[in-house]
């Protein structure tokens, strides 16, 4: 069957995080689907990595982009390689560390586009940030809508606010398209969710409150800056053993996030 469906991700220095993706999608993805994946300029040990991840996804493309520059526009440049290759009628772009966590995620909200309602995903995290159109974390839309509002996912450095994908609201908007959210809830403030005990996870959940995604945060890093917010801030900044227990910190809380994926789709699975 023909895939109606195309997943986009960057993968840089996060194939650990690529293969819990492929792997939820495998098991939750209703719709006959293809993956697509940008490698980012890795590290010859993660795109190693990856190559052997990919041997048991044969729903998955490894593409390989060479950026121009570093950091978001470097990730911006390998999103709109990604989105340039996708033909199907949807696509969905995933950043490496997030993930769907719902099943049948991609019915869900291709049943919830409407002639108004051309994206959905989810909600930006922090005040500084619109709240009411879907953040480059996850997000599912029509691919011809997109194409046609040739949209530009770098960011741009003259003005600080803008970030990856900062046209997406603006264009969809001025062509008088609207965006629905999937409201954000972070573990920081939010301790009712089932990664509570974890620092900093982005939670996602729909109009009837069931969990819907979940984001770490910057995964190439192990999610490093969020661990300065805590009360070991100052063990973090020692020389030499600083650096080391952050690295700790985060692998270990990348397991964990892991294990915790993992256990929300068996026990969607099992029902």
């Amino acid at each position: 069957m023909n895939p109606i469906l195309t997943i986009i991700t960057v993968n840089f220095n996060t194939s650990d995080f690529v293969s819990n993706q492929l792997n939820c999608l495998r098991l939750l993805t209703k719709s006959p689907y293809r993956v697509l994946i940008a490698d980012n300029n890795s590290t010859h040990t993660d795109l190693t990595k990856l190559n052997n991840i990919i041997k048991n996804h044969p729903e998955a493309k490894l593409l390989h982009h060479r950026p121009t520059t570093s950091g978001s526009i470097a990730h911006g440049e390998a999103l709109n390689f990604l989105i340039s290759h996708v033909s199907t009628p949807y696509f969905s772009l995933l950043d490496s560390d997030a993930v769907w966590l719902k099943k049948n995620w991609d019915e869900l909200l291709i049943n919830q586009l409407t002639d108004k309602i051309k994206i959905i995903g989810t909600q930006a995290d922090g005040p500084t940030k619109p709240q009411d159109f879907p953040a480059v974390y996850g997000f599912l839309t029509k691919t011809a809508i997109f194409k046609k509002l040739n949209i530009d996912m770098r960011p741009n450095n003259n003005r600080a606010t803008q970030d990856t994908g900062w046209e997406i609201r603006e264009k969809f908007l001025i062509s008088d398209y609207q965006g629905k959210v999937l409201t954000m809830k972070n573990t920081r403030v939010f301790k009712d969710g089932q990664f509570a005990s974890l620092v900093g996870i982005g939670e996602y959940y729909n109009n009837l409150g069931e969990l819907f995604a979940s984001h770490f945060g910057r995964g190439s890093s192990l999610g490093a800056a969020k661990y300065y917010k805590s009360w070991k801030v100052f063990l973090y900044r020692l020389p030499k053993i600083g650096p080391y227990l952050l690295k700790r910190k985060g692998e270990k809380e990348k397991r964990r996030w892991f294990a915790i994926c993992h256990q929300i789709v068996n026990n969607q699975l099992s029902k």
